[in-house]
């Protein structure tokens, strides 16, 4: 699903692209989280977040997944969120449904707006727990970390969303929360949690409060490209 605005006064090249996955078919918080994040942009109070940025959304990624009882794995057996490879897509070694999403993934990093942002969306116990891996446009041509942090906290006066942390830079992996990280240096997010939640409604807002805050936080148009 891609949610932009068709009529945007900004250039393709100036504005920002994010893009939402969810590799395991049965952690359905995140996945209402999701949602939650495009309804927000698409409602009005989203206008100017479509006008400037591109947004892509996978709500499952493997949606045959729930119908037959798979929580992680696809009908190969295999744990998408396993299977990124940093080096290129690989249709011999790869779950067969992430390595179309990541194919799809290497296709948006060439058009005129790449992205800027990957978030790995994921359901485990507590608030929704977001955890950043710092691209090159953070504490550069947009302020620190800890903004987007401050960002966060203001957005959220229910306390759905822990406060931002970073994680390390991890070594080679096959993980969707650090692979496109490893293999383009764009900033990568794990966004776990929310697990314990019984409320539909608290995943929705929780997606609010998060689409709300990258709005404010990569506001502006992106500099154009050397």
């Amino acid at each position: 699903l891609e949610v932009t605005d068709p009529n945007s006064p900004h250039a393709a090249d100036s504005r920002w692209a994010h893009w939402f996955g969810n590799q395991h078919p049965g952690e359905h918080n995140a996945q209402w989280r999701i949602v939650g994040m495009v309804d927000w942009l698409l409602s009005d109070e989203g206008a100017d977040c479509r006008r400037r940025s591109v947004c892509h959304f996978v709500l499952m990624t493997s949606p045959d997944g729930p119908s037959h009882g798979w929580y992680r794995v696809n009908a190969q057996g295999m744990d998408m969120n396993r299977s990124y490879f940093p080096q290129g897509a690989d249709p011999q070694r790869q779950a067969h449904e992430a390595c179309i999403v990541q194919k799809d993934l290497e296709q948006l990093m060439t058009s005129p707006t790449p992205l800027v942002t990957v978030w790995s969306m994921h359901t485990w116990s507590g608030p929704v727990e977001p955890i950043l891996l710092p691209g090159p446009e953070i504490g550069s041509v947009l302020g620190p970390w800890e903004n987007f942090k401050d960002i966060l906290l203001k957005h959220d006066p229910g306390k759905l969303v822990e406060p931002l942390k970073t994680g390390k830079k991890p070594a080679n992996t096959n993980q969707w929360d650090n692979g496109p990280h490893l293999q383009f240096g764009v900033t990568n997010v794990l966004c776990e949690g929310a697990g314990d939640w019984t409320s539909k409604q608290d995943c929705l807002d929780a997606g609010a409060v998060l689409m709300k805050s990258i709005a404010e936080y990569y506001a502006g148009t992106k500099p154009a490209r050397p």
